[in-house]
């Protein structure tokens, strides 16, 4: 469970955390060996763990649950919560890439499509020569969880990534976690297709106004309803904080 301050929007836990916050526990747990859940919430997660108990269980259970979204922070503004910086998915799995490189940690990476997974892959050992990239497997393959589960801890796996989208990739670690012995997990969403240069990112004036999320809805038909779906979260985020009265 997280240690930090804990915020419920739409009664599912953000905690009142920094990078920073991240980056420290990352070297304060190599000396303790405890599994570090990193997992983003954004206000789409939100409205899923609504209708999705695993997921919803899988946040509950997580050691550090962020705020990946401006939709949260601005909710926890108006409700007068702490949360005061959004923290992406991407920027953090660079920070964890930095943290795996300086020390050398081997990292499996799942989940995408077969060639971005291989690229990503691939610009990951080139950007990140310290680390080691022990394997990779894509959300396409036919082995079963348990051939999965076998070659990560094979390889020795410390950090893994998961790329499958929500919920496949937080049912995935709920179902298998226990079974790794890697201490390190990430749930990443699209994050590979922009290390491997299948997508753009935004433009750094999308992510210095907190509106990259708008550029990659309008750049990928296939998301065009997470702007609709923003209006649904806030509306359904305050009414539940006026009922509940408290984070």
């Amino acid at each position: 469970m997280s240690k930090y301050k804990v915020e419920r929007i739409l009664n599912i836990p953000v905690d009142v955390m920094t990078m920073e916050d991240v980056k420290q526990d990352l070297v304060s747990n190599e000396a303790v060996g405890d599994k570090l859940t990193l997992t983003s919430v954004n206000p789409q997660i939100v409205l899923m763990a609504e209708e999705n108990d695993t997921v919803k269980t899988f946040i509950e259970n997580s050691t550090h649950r962020i705020a990946d979204g401006i939709g949260l922070v601005k909710v926890s503004g108006w409700t007068k919560g702490d949360i005061k910086e959004r923290v992406t998915g991407f920027d953090l799995m660079q920070e964890v890439l930095s943290y795996a490189d300086e020390h050398h940690k081997n990292v499996f990476l799942y989940g995408s499509k077969p060639e971005v997974v291989a690229q990503a892959a691939k610009n990951i050992e080139t950007d990140y020569p310290e680390l080691n990239l022990v394997g990779w497997i894509d959300g396409y393959t036919k082995l079963s969880d348990k051939e999965i589960v076998q070659r990560m801890n094979e390889k020795e796996a410390d950090i893994v990534f998961v790329a499958l989208g929500s919920p496949r990739q937080e049912e995935w670690l709920s179902r298998n976690m226990d079974q790794l012995t890697a201490t390190i997990f990430q749930t990443i969403g699209g994050c590979l297709d922009v290390l491997s240069g299948a997508t753009k990112r935004a433009p750094d004036i999308f992510i210095k106004l907190n509106l990259e999320w708008l550029y990659r809805s309008v750049s990928n038909p296939k998301r065009l309803y997470r702007i609709f779906q923003l209006p649904v979260f806030v509306a359904k985020s305050l009414s539940w904080h006026r009922k509940n009265g408290k984070h």
